[in-house]
């Protein structure tokens, strides 16, 4: 079916098929836990995830996001479900008894004004329902399947105020109890009973007026039994309340009881829960985190939920004691809360030594990964072993003493692995061999002085070989000779004098090549100087300071081949790093760095989880699954250990001078089943504002790099129809505006150049076969010293030849600024400013034409500039808009330009630009085709011999224009918000929208 209607100069085509859609990654902003099944929808979309199937409700609105569900109260396996979005709500008739299609859409209706909430109520003969607007009116409407919805009752309350959230609660109309908050921090509680006036519609007094908060209410919940009310706000707060018994409730107000702050962000909710018959709150913000409180206001639990993304649903599961979130993203995530409100949280053992009240623990370690065995060194340089085994909860006497006959001297480092204990000292090595099954020790090595001061340090590099160091630098490779029980040293070298010169970790790659870092900070690269003279190791490359004035606490091999070997570097900061090391020339150089969530990082047992410290707080997380542990432990200084054995994991630390033990299963228990069917995203935490494609000529999938307001570069890879990050780049020290892709070697090697916020540009390599990438550089762009970081707009990229690695970048600035920069892949450290004009207005676009000698330049005040390749002629300039020009396409045709711009004045318009004598011509304008800034273009393309393009807007709709026919017809709309571009896919079958998400959308091929 089609639809026409004809404004001046073109004519619009509205199809009501709607475009298919691929992937959707937005807000989730519903979520409903009904009847061990859950309802949640993203964006536009609905689905229900019932055991190990998740079904999607039918299409309803086109670009409305759902907000909330609402079921019938009737038992019957045939229920209404309400879906309510924006200012529309859906009836559907759910069968849960159908596997295949249990939906069936029965009603669409549209309201005048924005609904907060929605509700059925108890009389399931008749299908009444309740709808509550976010300016305080209120609709009774009765569903029949004949005569459809029927309103029994519009009436308001006598406060008009703009409403953020609605609670109702009751079952009854004339019992309903309306709790709402407005956005001067206010409660209003009112009920549709008494009504003052009737005159033009049904009037009910405001019962209680309460000053909340000092912001926005986003939550409230309400609990009946206990009388419970919680609150919560962008005052980062939540607020408890204690309501009257219902039959004081015109005698007595509703009273406030205390205030509670556990979060970094805004609140956006808080719910109610009650098991093992206590009352228990949970919230969840914008800063990603849940707390969970005790219904006396203590902070029980707290944790990262949603991989930094905001939180914007609650629900609670009683059944299997599991709190589900939703979240910007659109992940649905799931915490399983057994422990914590139980309290069981906390499995601790306190390993207490029956020893002399002076003697205690100063060091511990565990033996290997399969005995659960711990070895401990006491004040009194005595060694003891316990076997987890033996253990309760509060364990005494479980430790034995480590008798074996070794020479005395002061112990001053511990260290362990794979059974087998290391203890150094003053000038000495001893290794002791752990028998789990004799349950014995035997003495491996113990001979004497092996270096000249007090050792420092001792790392297994694998099972035969070690490392170590002293106090003055010295270092040994040393080798043992089990059958013989000697100890061989197979390397030796000197670390240069300076501040604490021991080595804090090492690793050998590739059999020769030693990697150390020094507690100075430094680390370094050491090979054999030649055969002849294997044991003399010399120093080949240094990196300085790479986590700070610390060093590396460890590394980790990720991959290796003949040319090189890539390394897992982390230390004391919240930043891990990817090493290089060329094993052709021996040198080192940084690939890349990842921020994570841990003020340091101090282990990574796996690819995918490491374990740090915030605070005083030890954490184990991972990029797929978020904070697997927090453990109060007093901080990072404590001496601690861990095991990792499959899916359990063990702690061990001392704390004023207790050893404790705590173990867990490394991943949460909760009922993944009913999730199985979903992926988590890990899409911008913040808006997008510029993707770009890689299609690789071979069978790989495509590659998207995306870059937003969260200053990170991710790099997806589709499979099927969904994204999926393979590697972020987090080079940016602001959100990163533009970017721009250059090939190196076809189809393989491609240069990303970025700028963004602080006038910074960073250059990064992606080579896909790994794919591995490198930083290459960063820079500040700046006039002078003295000039201020404007915001860097956009960049277009162009290279001298195609066998050199020289580069002309064209760099647009917030100041008005645009610059000519010369670059060199060969030296990318260096970067040259060739020229430098001033447009006077914020340029927004740049688009480059290399044949032609011309640079497109767009700017806040509609200009449109045009001028040749060393920015030194004005080619032209025209006032082609009112307003900015946020967005441009550009291709050259029979010595034209041909031109489409849209801008914030909701026009676009085709021009064309001569390129004999640089006129410009005004061809086609449709200004009444959006009706909201218009923000997104896709590439020119020729369709039947036409030309043609997409368009979107901040409203929404979808279209495609037919520059040579004039027409133009509606393909679809989007959900997603704040929409800053749109591509298409090198055949045109699919489209993507970028913004506040992601939007995937299949074209039909029979429209190009």
């Amino acid at each position: 079916m089609l639809v026409y209607f004809v404004v001046p100069h073109f004519q619009i085509e509205l199809s009501i098929n709607m475009a298919p859609v691929h992937a959707l990654i937005t807000d989730a902003l519903g979520l409903s836990i009904s009847h061990k099944s859950i309802f949640s929808a993203i964006g536009n979309e609905a689905f229900l995830y019932d055991g190990n199937s998740r079904v999607q409700l039918p299409q309803r609105s086109a670009q409305k996001k759902v907000h909330g569900f609402a079921m019938s109260r009737a038992n019957a396996s045939s229920r209404l479900l309400l879906l309510h979005s924006e200012t529309e709500f859906s009836l559907y008739k759910y069968d849960a008894d159908k596997n295949e299609m249990p939906f069936q859409l029965q009603y669409v209706g549209e309201t005048q004004d924005w609904i907060n909430a929605a509700i059925f109520l108890d009389k399931s003969e008749s299908n009444e329902f309740v709808l509550h607007m976010s300016h305080g009116a209120i609709l009774q409407l009765q569903y029949h399947v004949d005569t459809k919805c029927r309103i029994l009752e519009l009436a308001c309350c006598t406060d008009y105020s703009l409403l953020y959230h609605t609670l109702l609660q009751g079952s009854q109309y004339d019992e309903l109890m309306i709790i709402s908050g407005n956005g001067f921090g206010e409660i209003l509680i009112w009920q549709p009973r008494d009504p003052v006036s009737c005159v033009p519609t049904k009037t009910y007094p405001l019962l209680w007026r309460l000053k909340a908060h000092n912001g926005v209410v986003f939550s409230i919940d309400y609990h009946l039994a206990s009388g419970l009310m919680v609150t919560a706000s962008d005052d980062r707060s939540l607020k408890f309340w204690q309501f009257p018994d219902e039959k004081q409730h015109a005698k007595e107000a509703v009273r406030p009881l205390f205030s509670c702050f556990g979060h970094t962000s805004r609140v956006m909710c808080a719910i109610i829960i009650e098991y093992g018959g206590r009352i228990f709150v949970i919230s969840g913000g914008e800063d990603s985190y849940i707390c969970v409180w005790s219904q006396a206001g203590d902070m029980l639990f707290k944790r990262r939920q949603q991989l930094g993304a905001s939180i914007w649903r609650l629900g609670f599961d009683s059944d299997s004691c599991t709190v589900y979130t939703t979240g910007s993203t659109g992940n649905l995530a799931s915490y399983n809360l057994h422990n914590v409100l139980m309290d069981k949280q906390t499995e601790l053992t306190r390993l207490m030594p029956k020893i002399s009240v002076t003697e205690f623990f100063k060091q511990i370690k565990y033996l290997d990964c399969s005995s659960s065995s711990i070895i401990g060194l006491s004040s009194k340089n005595r060694l003891f072993y316990t076997t987890q085994s033996t253990w309760t909860t509060n364990s005494i006497d479980v430790w034995k003493l480590v008798e074996i006959d070794i020479s005395p001297y002061k112990i001053t480092s511990l260290t362990a692995s794979d059974g087998i204990a290391a203890i150094c000292g003053y000038r000495r090595v001893t290794l002791l061999r752990y028998n789990a099954e004799t349950d014995h020790f035997e003495k491996l090595y113990d001979n004497g002085t092996i270096l000249e001061g007090l050792i420092k340090s001792f790392h297994f590099l694998n099972q035969h070989k070690y490392l170590i160091s002293d106090e003055f630098g010295n270092s040994r490779l040393l080798s043992l000779e089990t059958s013989t029980n000697s100890m061989q040293i197979e390397g030796s070298f000197r670390i240069s004098n300076g501040r604490e010169p021991w080595i804090t970790a090492a690793l050998l790659v590739a059999s020769k090549y030693l990697l150390l870092s020094t507690r100075n900070g430094h680390v370094m690269l050491y090979t054999p100087q030649n055969e002849s003279e294997s044991h003399l190791y010399e120093l080949k490359d240094t990196l300085k300071s790479l986590h700070g004035n610390m060093g590396s606490n460890t590394f980790k091999l990720l991959n290796s081949d003949d040319h090189s070997a890539h390394i897992l570097s982390v230390g004391h900061e919240p930043i891990i790093k990817v090493l290089r090391i060329c094993l052709i020339n021996s040198k080192l150089s940084i690939l890349r760095r990842e921020c994570v969530p841990l003020a340091w990082v101090e282990a990574s047992p796996r690819l995918d989880v490491l374990i740090g410290f915030n605070d005083n707080h030890l954490v184990a997380w991972s990029r797929q699954n978020d904070v697997l542990l927090q453990l109060e432990c007093g901080g990072g200084h404590r001496c601690w250990d861990y095991q990792l054995t499959g899916n359990q994991l063990n702690i061990i630390y001392i704390k004023q001078k207790q050893v404790y033990c705590h173990t867990q299963p490394l991943y949460n228990d909760s009922p993944e089943h009913l999730l199985s069917s979903t992926s988590q995203s890990r899409w911008h935490k913040r808006s997008c504002n510029i993707m770009a494609l890689i299609h690789p000529k071979d069978d790989r999938p495509l590659y998207m790099l995306s870059a937003g307001d969260d200053n990170t570069i991710k790099i997806n890879q589709f499979c099927g129809d969904s994204p999926m990050q393979i590697a972020e780049l987090h080079t940016h020290i602001s959100s990163v505006r533009h970017l721009a892709l250059y090939p190196i070697t076809e189809d393989i090697d491609w240069l990303i150049f970025s700028v963004g916020g602080r006038s910074q540009l960073c250059i990064n390599r992606l080579n896909l076969n790994g794919p591995i990438i490198s930083e290459l550089c960063s820079h500040i762009i700046r006039t002078n010293t003295n000039s201020v970081d404007a915001r860097l707009m956009a960049i277009q990229v162009l290279r001298k030849t195609a066998t050199n690695g020289s580069f002309s970048l064209y760099l647009a600035s917030a100041d008005g600024k645009v610059r000519l920069l010369r670059w060199h892949l060969e030296n990318p450290s260096e970067i040259h400013v060739e020229h430098l004009i001033d447009v006077e207005r914020c340029p927004l676009q740049l688009q480059l034409d290399n044949a032609n000698n011309l640079l497109l330049i767009t700017t806040t005040n509609g200009m449109l500039y045009g001028f040749d390749l060393s920015l030194r002629l004005k080619q032209f300039q025209h006032q082609l808009h009112t307003a900015g020009i946020n967005s441009l396409r550009a291709v050259v045709d029979d010595n034209f330009v041909h031109v489409l711009s849209g801008g914030d004045d909701e026009n676009l318009k085709y021009t064309k630009i001569k390129l004999t004598d640089m006129s410009t011509k005004l061809i086609a304008e449709f200004p009444h085709l959006h009706n909201a800034q218009i923000n997104a273009l896709t590439p020119l393309f020729v369709c039947q011999n036409e030309l043609s393009a997409y368009t979107c807007s901040d409203d929404k709709q979808i279209f495609k224009v037919n520059l040579s026919t004039r027409k133009c017809t509606r393909i679809g709309f989007t959900c997603i918000s704040d929409i800053k571009g749109m591509l298409l896919s090198d055949n045109n079958t699919n489209m993507y929208i970028y913004g506040s998400g992601l939007h995937v959308l299949s074209l039909d091929k029979t429209d190009c």
